[in-house]
């Protein structure tokens, strides 16, 4: 039975850990991740916090051995194995002299979605403006947000899109904090015809004046929204055949091998540091992960006592019979999952669960 992805993803690295042939697996290995070529982020992306969490509950989880659904993330009440942070690559629009009756702020947000594949599913896509640190001491004027679908792309000579349909109409007491907004049926229909896809239009408009020096407050709010405001698009997708539930069965741990045991099939200990093979500069978390990998003989004598299975035992006896076929071969029997935080080939922030990157039990097969 040929080995399953994971599996060959798991012995990629193993062989790029040794160093053997270390540019053609190194290639095999990024395609199992769905990068085309080696990240060169441009410019690092803040991890939010919610990534962090989750990131650091699969890692509690998996150090303790408890059970993980790796296709539900239970922090966001949502369906997935593959949460993406896609950066704002959207612009500012050059405004007119300020008054109270004209937008703060104009700016097209745009959100490139073409690292989801195409059998991800989205079932999550949150908008997350960031408007500038909290302070109690210094609280702004009353604002209006608005986020206006862009249905056509800029006529000719013009610099500006043309805004549409108003999707949301927004009161904020005062311009400071992060606000959040679900965009999953327009992401949808992004990603499902990407011609569609020409952005979001924001326009920020203060609502009243609180004192005579309005013009002077009115430069300062628009000038700092400006320096501060932040736009990302939290995307969560489902992909149902890496989520397929697992037939393999758990099978009994192989008992500890005394020194007259030590060429029998059995787990050896291998830790993967992600800096020896380079990836550091894109691999935000872990640091590196213990992977080990399964190496020893699988005598007929004692392949039912090795965690082998019944097609191994036969394999086996075959082989006793006639020596041109195989001898059974030491194999990983259980293994565990691990998540990363690394970034993409668009700079995005990825946070994803692999299953079956960690031997946890070897046996003859």
């Amino acid at each position: 039975m040929l080995p399953s992805r994971p599996v060959l993803a798991l012995g990629y690295l193993l062989t790029l850990a040794l160093s053997q042939s270390f540019q053609f697996r190194e290639y095999d290995f990024l395609q199992f991740l769905g990068l085309d070529q080696v990240p060169s982020p441009q410019k690092f992306q803040p991890v939010p916090y919610v990534l962090k969490k989750i990131f650091q509950d699969r890692e509690a989880a998996a150090a303790t051995g408890v059970p993980q659904d790796l296709c539900y993330v239970k922090e966001l009440g949502v369906p997935g194995n593959v949460l993406r942070l896609l950066p704002d690559q959207g612009f500012f629009l050059s405004s007119k002299k300020l008054s109270q009756a004209s937008p703060c702020l104009q700016k097209l947000l745009y959100f490139n979605l073409s690292a989801i594949k195409e059998k991800e599913q989205l079932t999550m896509a949150q908008l997350g403006l960031d408007l500038g640190p909290r302070s109690y001491y210094h609280l702004g004027p009353e604002l209006e947000l608005a986020l206006i679908l862009v249905q056509e792309p800029p006529e000719w000579g013009q610099a500006s899109p043309k805004p549409g349909k108003i999707f949301s109409l927004h009161s904020v007491p005062s311009p400071q904090g992060a606000l959040y907004f679900n965009l999953l049926d327009v992401a949808k229909d992004w990603n499902d015809n990407p011609r569609k896809n020409l952005g979001l239009f924001l326009e920020i408009l203060v609502k009243e004046d609180r004192d005579s020096r309005m013009d002077f407050q009115l430069e300062d709010t628009c000038a700092r929204l400006r320096r501060s405001l932040l736009a990302s698009l939290l995307v969560v997708t489902f992909n149902p055949e890496q989520c397929s539930s697992s037939s393999r069965k758990r099978r009994a741990a192989i008992p500890a091998l005394g020194a007259s045991y030590k060429n029998l099939c059995h787990r050896h200990q291998l830790f993967i540091n992600f800096q020896d093979l380079g990836w550091h500069k894109w691999i935000i978390a872990p640091k590196g992960f213990m992977a080990n990998y399964c190496h020893g003989d699988c005598p007929f004598s004692l392949t039912t006592s090795l965690n082998s299975s019944n097609y191994a035992f036969m394999q086996a006896l075959m082989h006793a019979v006639d020596p041109g076929v195989p001898q059974a071969v030491c194999v990983p029997t259980k293994l565990s999952p691990m998540s990363m935080l690394y970034h993409d080939n668009d700079d995005n922030v990825i946070l994803r669960h692999y299953e079956d990157m960690v031997v946890d039990e070897c046996g003859c097969g």
